[in-house]
């Protein structure tokens, strides 16, 4: 039986900038997503999930890699399947097939972690990125690839690449494969193998506090509204993103230098940056909620910005005074959102034969 785990992530600074390459500060956080193998005979690769409602479904794999379930399934039960499926299939026609004759697992999939019941809704912390990279290092050990950590890496950031249509910049990748601390700048297919994410130290007197809007947003939505943006006035896109590249390198020294008041600034100039990016694309990066919390944060003496793609989702309170960062979070709750009692993983994926 094999059992692999990946954290999720948080991005500190440096959304929508990391796409163009600029470098950004990313942690991984203690939601764990989980896959456990365990040998079956016949041939026949079973695939069950409670955590997302799946039973226990037979599939098999085609001589060319792919994935089929049974196509008498409901299309809209298949098109749950997408995800998984293109991961495997990218997997296994990346390995030595003779390593896979004969070999079929029962995968259970768990990502209960990165869903709240109360408020039933999936929490914005990487879901899918995290399943991957519990994935891909699931399946390397049952097919016996003797594959190093950076080819590891980089067949989980192509396999998560493929099977999300190319879009991202791998940056949530990198945390649940790393853990800690991370200053990440994107990584493409000619990139050599020893270009792999920096990972730092955390900061000493920077304290943080992560908020759950209430709400889920669509990342790729989000993405693509930016990418009009850069598209149809290139100029106001360039002049925008020039910015928050900038602000995002600036941050990402200023955290590894342990300059807690510089740091503190950045994030405040970020968010209205993204402001602006926004209104500028016609986005919600900045949406209601996100102002709403971004005003109770600046009336409590701290800074706050969103995480990730914006709009929904969740955010980040920062402050220099733990005391003035739990007033904050208190007041924002009375507000009806959500401050999580989150932590930052120090590990990466994680891989155990039982």
């Amino acid at each position: 039986m094999i059992n692999a785990s990946a954290p999720g992530k948080m991005i500190l600074l440096g959304e929508y900038a990391v796409l163009e390459d600029a470098p950004a500060l990313v942690c991984a956080v203690n939601a764990q997503a989980r896959v456990t193998f365990t040998p079956v005979k016949g041939g026949e690769f079973r695939l069950f999930s409670p955590a997302l409602d799946l039973p226990e479904l037979p599939f098999v794999v085609t001589p060319k890699g792919n994935v089929r379930f049974d196509p008498a399934l409901d299309p809209d039960f298949l098109k749950r399947l997408y995800f998984f499926s293109k991961i495997f299939e990218f997997i296994f026609q990346s390995i030595d097939t003779r390593s896979a004759a004969n070999r079929a697992w029962r995968i259970e999939i768990n990502t209960d972690a990165f869903y709240s019941r109360e408020l039933k809704t999936k929490l914005g912390f990487g879901s899918s990125a995290a399943l991957c990279v519990a994935l891909v290092s699931a399946l390397a050990r049952a097919f016996d690839q003797p594959w190093s950590k950076e080819e590891l890496f980089r067949m989980a950031l192509n396999a998560h690449h493929h099977a999300q249509g190319k879009l991202g910049s791998g940056i949530d990748i990198a945390a649940s494969f790393f853990g800690g601390y991370l200053v990440y700048q994107r990584i493409r297919d000619n990139d050599p193998l020893t270009k792999v994410p920096r990972q730092i130290d955390a900061c000493p007197g920077l304290f943080f506090k992560t908020v759950f809007t209430g709400t889920s947003a669509s990342t790729r939505k989000m993405v693509r509204g930016v990418n009009q943006l850069k598209e149809a006035h290139p100029q106001i896109f360039h002049d925008i993103m020039d910015r928050l590249k900038k602000i995002s390198e600036e941050g990402c020294l200023a955290f590894q230098a342990q300059q807690v008041p510089v740091f503190l600034k950045l994030i405040s100039d970020f968010y209205q940056t993204l402001k602006e990016l926004g209104e500028r694309s016609g986005m919600p990066i900045i949406s209601e909620l996100h102002q709403k919390i971004a005003d109770i944060a600046r009336e409590q003496g701290t800074a706050y910005k969103p995480s990730g793609a914006g709009s929904g989702d969740i955010g980040i309170l920062f402050s220099d005074d733990p005391q003035k960062l739990k007033a904050a979070a208190a007041h924002i709750q009375k507000e009806g959102f959500y401050p999580l009692d989150l932590k930052v993983s120090p590990a990466g994926y994680q891989v155990q034969l039982m």
